[in-house]
């Protein structure tokens, strides 16, 4: 017999228990262009400087600075030139006084020069192509380092610029090309399963009988999934019959990490899913949270493996996606940093709405205005308001028995991603 009376735990308290309790999965290696979007398991130390040798920042002409002192369109410095650098070539001797070296953005810097004069402060006499043995007139100074990158300046040798725990993206992708990694260790993908419980809903297009509803809760999932990277298994509906869910469950738990289903988690005489935990003898973490919405939202592991069982109501299902499995998933696929992003914001709308004794997630937009974060939470609220997601790109977190005025500074978690 499942206790039917449980005291719920803060918020706090919950997203504590269930984060303590995760782990990343295992390394395995990929290759870099198969591996984006993947948290690094380690991070790869850096094979040389970058750049590898002094270089050009522009095409121009390498100089030694001191050179170019006084130079004007009225009286210019000459230099003869010695020869020419390509990217990707490579200069044949140091540069001596009074001689330049025509050179090329990304070239290597001959030694000796310690500026690159850039093309539009240099005028080639008529019929000059600025080849070696012919003279240019730099026409303003420079300074030493002017239009150059030194070697090592972007990048040190042996440093690991991508630190582990960082999720591949285009930039990172970039610094790793650069270290010569054609393969990366990163962190399995934690594997999930998704089915959606509830005699009343239909799939698909077609007339609706009565009593039934569409499913709504397992595109939404399987969408904030996929748009982290995350692959689902999805197990489909279930029936609101015990012996279905242990089963279907129980064989889930043997694939999957983690696995998610909607509804049947309250105390309803069809809410089957309290007694399916304790028929796979599974540990529960916490039953309710002191949550709105979202309070059922129930979390049970066995080894490392766990069932979220998330509340049916769309919003519900919604608002603890964002704060409690996705940061799982993020957290057992090796990032870094997997919470939320949190600030502080101005409201400008709220819902009306009396306080309660637990912790609000309003659904909202939240946006810059002149250089600050305002925040409008002035829609429905009801845990059945499917039209409330629409545009929504933070929650407003109202402690318990707050009553933010429009105008105060809250609480803001941005939502749709998170800094890898």
């Amino acid at each position: 017999m499942i206790e039917r009376e449980v005291r719920p735990i803060p918020v706090e308290e919950a997203r504590r228990r269930l984060f303590d309790w995760a782990r990343p999965r295992a390394a395995e290696r990929r290759p870099l262009l198969q591996a984006f979007g993947r948290y690094l398991a380690e991070a790869p130390a850096l094979p040389e400087d970058v750049p590898p040798f002094d270089r050009a920042l522009k095409d121009g002409f390498a100089v030694r600075a001191a050179e170019t002192e006084g130079a004007s369109p009225e009286a210019p410095v000459v230099l003869r030139i010695v020869e020419e650098v390509p990217a990707g070539g490579w200069p044949k001797a140091a540069l001596r006084p009074g001689t330049a070296v025509r050179i090329m953005t990304g070239a290597p810097l001959p030694a000796g020069a310690d500026a690159v004069v850039p093309v539009e402060d240099a005028v080639l006499p008529p019929g000059s192509r600025g080849r070696a043995g012919e003279v240019v007139h730099i026409v303003r100074p420079t300074r030493p380092g002017a239009e150059r990158q030194p070697k090592g300046g972007d990048l040190r040798q042996g440093s690991a610029p991508v630190e582990a725990g960082a999720r591949i993206g285009p930039a990172e992708a970039a610094v790793l090309a650069t270290a010569g990694a054609e393969e990366v260790a990163v962190v399995r993908l934690p594997r999930v399963a998704l089915a959606v419980t509830g005699d009343e809903l239909v799939t698909g297009a077609g007339p609706l009988r009565p009593g039934q509803i569409r499913n709504s809760n397992g595109p939404m999932l399987r969408a904030l999934f996929a748009g982290e990277g995350f692959r689902v298994e999805d197990l489909g509906r279930l029936p609101d019959a015990t012996e279905d869910v242990v089963r279907a469950i129980g064989e889930a738990l043997e694939a999957a990490d983690v696995v998610v289903t909607t509804g049947a988690v309250s105390v309803g005489d069809y809410d089957v899913v309290p007694e399916a935990m304790a028929r796979l003898r599974l540990e529960v973490l916490f039953r309710k949270v002191a949550i709105k919405p979202g309070m059922p939202l129930t979390v049970a592991v066995r080894d490392d493996r766990a069932w979220i069982a998330l509340p049916g109501n769309p919003a519900s299902s919604f608002v603890t996606t964002h704060l409690f499995v996705l940061p799982l998933l993020r957290k057992m696929a090796g990032a870094r940093r997997w919470e939320p992003l949190r600030t502080t914001g101005r409201l400008i709308g709220k819902p009306a709405e009396r306080p309660t004794w637990r912790t609000r997630f309003w659904r909202a937009e939240a946006r810059l205005e002149g250089g600050a974060v305002v925040v409008d939470a002035g829609r429905s609220q009801t845990s059945a308001s499917i039209s409330s997601f629409l545009g929504t790109n933070a929650f407003v977190e109202v402690p318990p028995e707050a009553d933010p005025a429009v105008g105060e500074t809250v609480t803001v978690w941005w939502i749709g991603g998170c800094p890898g």
